[in-house]
């Protein structure tokens, strides 16, 4: 006979006792299949939801506050459309123009409004994809681009599903939209138009766009589903007036058969450049018709640094240009206002002249009554001021005054200031400032005959040092013609145009192509491990399902000790004993996983669902569908074999150690342990002292949140029981008594190993059930102190268009109405917002390049709790390092020029970034230049969770264009913090504040954590149960161990339900201490959130599950009881 026959025939002769054993693997096997499908699920979803985000699009461009032409990305398309040869298949698609913008949507009888909505302006073929009944099919060898009229012109819009149910409308329905006119000059800059700088469309919904149709169009990865609105490109270019312009380009590849090339953005970005003209980076190149020059100037007023260094490259002999606005030019008692002054070289000012001299004019000399050698005071705002309107005065002595001839009479050395350029009056100017200074007849006759014609001249360094500011330093450069071009102006332009453009790269002014569908996969792929994370939720019930396993199958060779004896006897060898019955475990273990690999697919949906339900808030708003692979199944039934073979290894190893008579004769009870009374009296001791050592420290200091504390504390109680337990059985093993119940004490004490195995069990698992509920986190405590989680402010605002006035001040408020009553106490810290990725927890995707906040630190000195700062940082664990320029505290060494310091909150760095204090994030700004953030500090589960904060210094300088705040953490007294609220979203929500109470936005990132705790908590539920099932089964191997001695009770008087009494007794009481000494650990563990106001635990659930686990061991106890005493135990002493 082989091993095989052997081996199949024991199965199935000994099927009964086998079915447990495959029970105990199935389970083991389905919560690890499951968990591991769990993982693949989750990680589906997100792939399916970044492909749904993105639809067609690979790689995007956004340009963020530049403009660039619709026709350089059609010309861009074409030559994309068709390769660089005929035969060239490796780039083939199309690139498509957006122009979106931020916009609050409402309802138009007001009863729902929305705020941070994208608009959409769409163009071409990227239509056809939002438009559900389309049956456009593109065929990419068409070398005729689709073409479509105007679409849903006239007034109509399409939004996405989120939009409509947030405003709860449909089509037909009339919705009003109010969005920013795109401007080239900064909000924040001191000239820029205050007036007319948004618009209102009243539009009718024309349609809903389903996610699958690009409705879910977002360039960024973030938790929740964005609010987005669809409309013709032309129409919104017409409503906001930037016809024929977009502020973005993506690229669509087109199919090659079952094969999509994806876009290269080096490759786009040479198409571009080959497309490109000055338009597209809001320049004009004018002929100054006097002066046989070519003047380059910017509609953004402000030249930008890489355009200057282009210029110059292409003629150094060209002449460099600044031209502000003097608010007031002053001697002595005679002032003018509002005056145009011009910085520059010859031939506006002589080579001696110095940077504290001024040239003036004629007029202005004969208006201020100025000659040589007088003193001049210019006052003018900061260029950069915004809405502060910060005004400062130099002083300049008079050099010389020139006459109202050429070169100084030129009117065009005015930049083009929107609001000013036009006016035919300075009554007409909207030029971002009132007009503080009285404007007299003559100097509206001065611009009514000279327009900005410059009334003062100084040197080009005094000028810059005055007015240079983040957006440039030049307002127009002036290109001679050169005597041998002077015939041919327009070849001359065109030479000059090509050769401006071909020292530029686009990324050196923001337009740059990312692969943001490689990013979002990349994002997928390095994404929180679900499988991993509730591989660890399950750890109880897989352990409880192998140690269920373990004893049945021990169970059964106990039962089968004489066969192994047998088989010893007839000359087997212990190894081929070993190895016979390891192969039968490998079977059962192989079938059990078989079907736990279909329990595990069960196992699987019923997680997914109870994470779209019951634990939504540990996925935020990404909508969970079922996915699995073949490659999950296989490793996860091959994993669950092999820890189901160990498992059996480890309760065969020592039984076919027994001698061939031992095992015939069924002497199989293990040795007696041997007590160790003082050792484990010490350890209790020990650790009680330990535990009250901490509690007692933790009082002390008043410290009661240490969670930690109290957690460490529970655990030592937990220990001492366990010790106690262990000494007491040792001295209670031996007795005179004979009550029912001192019997049943000793028939515990005489099986030590086994009932204290059975109490620690219990023990231990009841323990971290319950006092796991001590890391819930609640926002409620402690929400008014600066170093909590809120940092002490009471509301956290988002804007949808960027506010520029100060809210600390005044005038501030003046400008959006407000009420300084109502406004008392109140105080404002605001942010500047780049964004970016999404970090929180609410994110299960990985944050690539993760939400900048700029912020001044000193206005959060003393706000949140740091837990860690870089050591090597000169001022760790404080706002301070944001500001810091040197590394090393001790050498100074300072940071490289491409790194600034950051500071985010600690489980964003961990869990969302994948990073940890001292790393650095690639970061690229609006120049092209690639730059890293040091992450220098980390904050304790705060509201400032998703996102790293940076000096906002930096930030204006790494990113000059985004302007404004559109973030506000605000500081309210407790009693005013509803009426503030509604008294701010109502003054401010034509630019889309919304305001959440700190504690709520904090209590939305907790539950996550509380999620994961609270399944961690059913899960290890279901793992105590299965335990109590095991001490079922321990209950009927003591008693069938014990049948003799059971007879030989009977045999001197004992009645059969005294025996069952008896034994109730025994193991009913293990089960009830075990839970009652977990319980009374865990009860030290939660004592944070028992003494804390604002505690919370989940008393009910926690009551049911315990309840669950009592009834369950009871039930196994009584069941195994009843049937191991039935039947005649009599007989059993006769056979002895």
């Amino acid at each position: 006979m082989t091993f095989r026959t052997l081996i199949r025939r024991s199965l199935r002769f000994h099927w009964r006792s086998h079915l447990g054993v495959v029970l105990g693997a199935a389970i083991g096997s389905a919560a690890l299949i499951g968990a591991l499908v769990v993982g693949d699920s989750v990680k589906g979803s997100l792939r399916e939801r970044a492909l749904e985000r993105l639809g067609r699009f690979d790689t995007i461009l956004d340009a963020g506050d530049r403009l660039i032409s619709i026709e350089t990305a059609r010309q861009s398309s074409l030559e994309y459309h068709l390769g660089e040869k005929p035969t060239d298949q490796i780039y083939h698609g199309s690139v498509e123009s957006l122009l979106r913008l931020n916009a609050v949507v409402a309802r138009a009888d007001g009863k729902a409004r929305a705020n941070n909505v994208n608009i959409f302006g769409c163009d071409e073929i990227a239509r056809l994809f939002l438009t559900a009944d389309s049956a456009v099919q593109i065929n990419s060898t068409d070398t005729n681009r689709v073409v479509i009229g105007e679409w849903d012109s006239g007034g109509a819009i399409q939004i996405n599903e989120s939009l409509a149910a947030k405003l709860n409308v449909g089509v037909g329905d009339q919705i009003i939209v109010r969005l920013p006119k795109p401007t080239n000059l900064s909000s924040e800059a001191a000239l820029s138009p205050r007036a007319g700088g948004e618009v209102a469309l009243r539009l009718e919904v024309s349609g809903i766009v389903a996610a699958a149709r690009m409705g879910n169009l977002s360039f960024h990865s973030t938790p929740s589903h964005p609010l987005n609105a669809f409309l013709s490109i032309w129409t919104l270019g017409r409503a906001v007036g930037v016809t024929n312009m977009a502020n973005s380009y993506a690229s669509i590849p087109f199919s090659h058969g079952s094969a999509k090339r994806p876009s290269d953005p080096a490759h786009l970005a040479k198409i571009l450049t080959g497309h490109w003209g000055l338009r597209d980076i809001q320049l004009s190149l004018k002929s100054i018709d006097d002066q046989s020059q070519y003047e380059l100037k910017s509609s953004r007023i402000f030249l930008d640094s890489p355009i200057v260094r282009s210029s110059f490259a292409t003629d150094p002999n060209a002449q460099p240009l600044l031209t502000y606005l003097a608010t007031l030019l002053r001697a002595g008692t005679n002032a003018a206002p509002y005056s145009m002054v011009t910085a520059a070289g010859a031939p506006w000012t002589p080579s001696d002249l110095r940077d504290d001299e001024i040239v003036v004019s004629q007029w202005l000399a004969d208006d201020l009554r100025l000659k040589p050698g007088d003193e001049i005071a210019q006052s003018y705002f900061l260029p950069e001021s915004g809405a502060k309107l910060e005004e400062v005065t130099n002083t300049f002595r008079v050099h010389s005054v020139v006459p109202l001839g050429m070169p100084w009479a030129d009117r065009t050395l005015m930049p083009d200031f929107a609001g000013i350029e036009k006016a035919e009056s300075t009554s007409d100017w909207d030029a971002g400032f009132p007009l503080t200074y009285k404007v007299r007849p003559k100097d509206d006759d001065y611009w009514k005959q000279h327009r900005g014609m410059p009334k003062a001249f100084i040197t080009l360094a005094a000028g810059q040092k005055m007015w240079g500011n983040r957006f440039g330093n030049l307002t127009a450069i002036r290109f001679p013609i050169p005597t041998n071009e002077a015939s041919s102006r327009l070849s001359y332009k065109e030479t000059l145009e090509k050769k401006i453009l071909a020292n530029l790269k686009p990324e050196e002014l923001g337009l740059r192509f990312e692969p943001v569908r490689e990013q979002a996969l990349k994002a997928v792929e390095e994404s929180q491990d679900f499988g991993g994370l509730f591989l660890g939720f399950s750890f109880f019930l897989i352990i409880a399902a192998l140690l269920l396993m373990a004893m049945l199958f021990q169970f059964g060779l106990e039962q089968r000790a004489p066969e192994i004896g047998t088989l010893l006897a007839l000359g087997f060898t212990p190894a081929q004993v070993r190895k016979l019955f390891l192969r039968e475990g490998v079977v059962l273990a192989s079938i059990g996983g078989v079907i736990g690999g279909v329990g595990g697919i069960y196992y699987a949906k019923a997680m997914i669902h109870g994470l779209s339900t019951i634990w939504r808030d540990a996925v935020g708003a990404t909508a969970l569908s079922f996915h699995v692979t073949g490659q999950t199944l296989v490793m996860g039934l091959f994993a669950s074999v092999v820890v189901s073979t160990i498992t059996i290894w480890l309760a065969l190893r020592k039984f076919v150690r027994r001698t061939p008579r031992e095992l015939l004769a069924g002497e199989i009870h293990p040795e007696q342990f041997k007590a160790q009374s003082a050792k484990s009296k010490v350890i209790a001791v020990v650790a009680l002292v330990g535990a009250l050592g901490l509690v007692g420290w933790a009082l002390a200091r008043g410290d009661t949140p240490n969670v930690g504390a109290f957690f460490g504390a529970g655990a030592l109680v937990l220990i001492a029981g366990l010790a106690f337990a262990n000494a007491r059985l040792g001295r209670l093993s031996i007795g005179d008594s004979m009550t029912l119940a001192s019997l049943a004490v000793r028939g515990c004490a005489r099986r030590r190993r086994r009932s204290l195995a059975t109490m620690a069990m219990l023990a231990c698992g009841s323990f971290l059930i319950v006092s796991i509920g001590v890391f819930r986190l609640d926002a409620n405590r402690d929400s008014t102190k600066r170093e909590s989680g809120t940092g002490g402010f009471a509301l956290i605002g988002e804007a949808t268009l960027p506010v520029v006035q100060d809210l600390n001040t005044a005038s501030g408020r003046d400008f959006f109405a407000l009420n300084e009553g109502d406004l008392l106490g109140v105080n404002f810290v605001p942010f500047r917002v780049r964004a970016g990725d999404e970090a929180s927890c609410l994110n299960l995707n990985a944050a690539q390049m993760p939400r900048l906040l700029g912020v001044k630190p000193e206005m959060l000195d003393g706000r949140f709790a740091f837990t860690k700062g870089d050591r090597n940082a000169k001022n760790p664990k404080s706002w301070k390092s944001l500001k810091d320029l040197y590394w090393f505290k001790e050498k100074e060494i300072p940071l490289l020029l491409d790194e600034i310091p950051a500071i985010g909150d600690a489980n964003s760095i961990q869990w969302g970034m994948h990073k940890k204090v001292g790393d650095t994030i690639d970061y690229v700004d609006q120049r092209g230049q690639p730059f890293k953030v040091r992450i220098v500090g980390a904050l304790a589960s705060s509201i400032l969770q998703g996102q790293l904060i940076i000096d906002e210094a930096e930030f204006v300088n790494r990113f000059p264009g985004e302007s404004g705040y559109r973030m506000f953490l605000m500081d309210v007294p407790s009693n005013a913090v509803s009426k503030v609220s509604d008294t701010l979203s109502r003054a401010m929500q034509d630019v889309g504040l919304e305001l959440t109470p700190t504690v709520t936005r904090l209590n939305q990132f907790n539950a996550v954590q509380n999620t994961y705790l609270g399944t961690f908590q059913v899960l290890g539920g279901l793992g105590l149960l299965l335990g109590s099932v095991g001490l079922g089964i321990v209950v009927l191997r003591n008693v069938l161990e014990r049948r003799g001695e059971l007879a030989v009770m009977m045999a001197v008087g004992f009645r059969k339900a005294t025996l069952q009494r008896l034994l109730l007794l025994e193991n009913g009481g293990l089960l009830l201490a075990g839970l009652a000494l977990g319980i009374i650990a865990a009860t030290v563990a939660v004592l944070p959130a028992l003494l804390s106001a604002n505690g919370e635990l989940p008393v009910m659930t926690l009551t049911i599950t315990l309840g669950a686990v009592l009834l369950n061991g009871a039930a196994w106890t009584w069941g195994a009881t009843k049937f191991a005493v039935r039947g005649d135990l009599l007989r059993t002493l006769r056979d002895e």
